[in-house]
């Protein structure tokens, strides 16, 4: 606080801090259009003069209500579990987590009590853990073939608990499920292993949609670990459901041609639903078929669609998707 005659008022920064915001976050409440969330300076016409704004530490307490909290917005009980922000909404609207909203820095936020947190996560030990497809610690990726002696099995589960650990269960030929610890204990090894690829930062994948396979000696199961061993997990998505969906950026299968793989070809052309299958000279190339477009917008229909984006918990592309999607069906 500023010492002597004026020790009631605030610099920008001091105001801030009080808040428990950014000064850039500030400048924003100064000119609020909401004149009940604004913080009016002292000085708004002399503030040059006077080497900044000054405010009243009476009215900084006042919007303190705003910009100061107690309980957990979304993002900080998603990460007290280890999952994303997205899982926690899906919670609170299919009525899961109990919440309220408020506002908070000048939006309108989701709140969760603490103990209403862990009411949940005692109720469903299993809330941390998530679904993944590789472990680079253990190098254990989904679908991934194991043996011992004459017997195989695959890894049909991988959850990761933390940074440092997953679960993951194999399952034999025979239906038996094993604990990933204790098979590798009994003389289980894997087959196959993998490094991850390079990050492909072209916009988008090719969708493919495959029958659940009933046994692990699948043909599907081979063409996945080709997809895994040649195009990289952190260039794939995988989720089994009534259909085995696997997703792929903008990739070659280097080997894969039509006088030696005639049938992995066609099976790809077949369960693909959107992209492309190219063959080339030194395989096939998984295209996403998408292009871009540029548009231009004036900035203030520019932040309108922003704001339409965000309070559906959506990046643009994904909105303007989902309507586009509507409008050409």
């Amino acid at each position: 606080m500023i010492t002597g005659p004026h020790s009631e008022y605030l610099d920008v920064t001091q105001a801030a801090e009080a808040l428990g915001i950014t000064p850039t976050s500030l400048y924003k409440i100064i000119n609020h259009t909401d004149p009940s969330k604004r913080l009016e300076p002292v000085n708004r016409t002399t503030h040059r003069g006077d080497g900044g704004y000054r405010f009243r530490s009476g009215d900084v307490e006042q919007l303190k209500g705003h910009y100061t909290k107690q309980d957990l917005t979304s993002a900080e009980a998603a990460k007290k579990i280890g999952r994303s922000t997205t899982f926690i909404h899906k919670l609170l609207h299919e009525g899961s987590l109990a919440f309220y909203e408020g506002e908070y820095r000048g939006k309108r936020t989701y709140f969760i009590e603490e103990t209403e947190l862990e009411r949940y996560v005692q109720e469903n030990p299993d809330a941390g853990k998530y679904e993944t497809i590789y472990d680079k610690k253990t190098g254990l990726f989904l679908y991934q073939p194991f043996v011992k002696e004459d017997r195989k099995a695959r890894l049909m589960e991988l959850k990761r608990v933390s940074n440092r650990q997953v679960e993951a269960i194999l399952q034999t030929e025979d239906n038996e499920r094993l604990l990933y610890k204790e098979a590798v204990a009994d003389g289980w090894h894997p087959e196959l292993h993998i490094s991850d690829r390079k990050l492909n930062t072209a916009y988008g994948y090719a969708l493919f949609k495959f029958p659940v396979p009933r046994g692990i000696d699948s043909f599907i199961y081979t063409m996945i670990e080709e997809m895994f061993k040649q195009i990289g997990p952190s260039n794939m998505r995988v989720h089994a459901g009534q259909d085995l969906t696997v997703e792929v950026r903008k990739s070659v299968l280097k080997g894969i041609l039509p006088e030696t793989h005639p049938d992995f070809i066609d099976k790809l052309r077949l369960f693909l639903r959107t992209g492309e299958i190219i063959v080339k000279y030194d395989g096939v190339l998984i295209d996403t078929g998408l292009s871009p477009i540029t548009v231009y917008l004036p900035d203030a229909k520019k932040q309108t669609l922003l704001r339409l984006a965000e309070r559906e918990n959506q990046s643009v592309q994904e909105w303007l998707e989902e309507k586009l999607e509507r409008f050409f069906q």
